[in-house]
């Protein structure tokens, strides 16, 4: 074999190493990042804020604000249409889900999180209806703003989130009277 047939082959074997490392290795791993990623952004401790700033709004009356907004909160993966309601300042959320199924629990706190990042990133949104094929919760923003005390704008800010919001999310306590204050139990 001649330098030039000799150089070839080593760049194919080199080629074919770099493909299989990166079809073997580099793409499931990046694979297992955004899906670590994805569930991350479905429990109220780890879902990442910055996700659903660009939707800060003064108006709830702009739908497409409203459905992105929802869609990059938890329980984004859940079928769902909406209604808005501008004259009461209300969006109705209408999920084809079971709520029982998904456990009223685990269902609520998750509500109560997205409650909060809509009043706080909606300036003039006033109540929220969560409409399950076997139940409905409301949230107002008056029972938001007496668990999360101040202007809720405020929270806004990445550290204050972490600290004033989902660290919360750790005290079983605060979570039981919280989401009794904003669903009623």
């Amino acid at each position: 074999m001649n330098r030039r047939n000799k150089a070839i082959l080593l760049l194919l074997l080199i080629g074919g190493f770099l493909y299989a490392v990166i079809q073997g290795f580099v793409i499931p791993a990046n694979e297992e990042k955004a899906e670590q990623y994805r569930r991350e952004q479905q429990e109220p401790w780890t879902h990442d804020l910055k996700t659903v700033l660009p939707y800060k709004n003064p108006y709830m009356g702009n739908a497409g604000n409203l459905i992105n907004l929802f869609a990059h909160l938890p329980l984004n993966e859940l079928e769902r249409t909406y209604e808005l309601e501008s004259e009461r300042f209300t969006v109705n959320l209408h999920y084809k889900e079971v709520a029982a199924e998904i456990g009223m629990k685990e269902l609520k706190r998750k509500l109560l999180y997205n409650s909060l990042a809509a009043f706080a990133l909606i300036d003039n949104l006033q109540v929220i209806q969560y409409h399950f094929t076997d139940a409905t919760l409301i949230a107002r923003r008056p029972d938001v703003e007496h668990v999360f005390p101040g202007p809720l704008a405020e929270l806004l800010k990445e550290e204050r989130w972490q600290e004033d919001v989902q660290n919360k999310w750790a005290d079983e306590e605060f979570l039981e009277k919280s989401v009794e204050t904003v669903f009623g139990g």
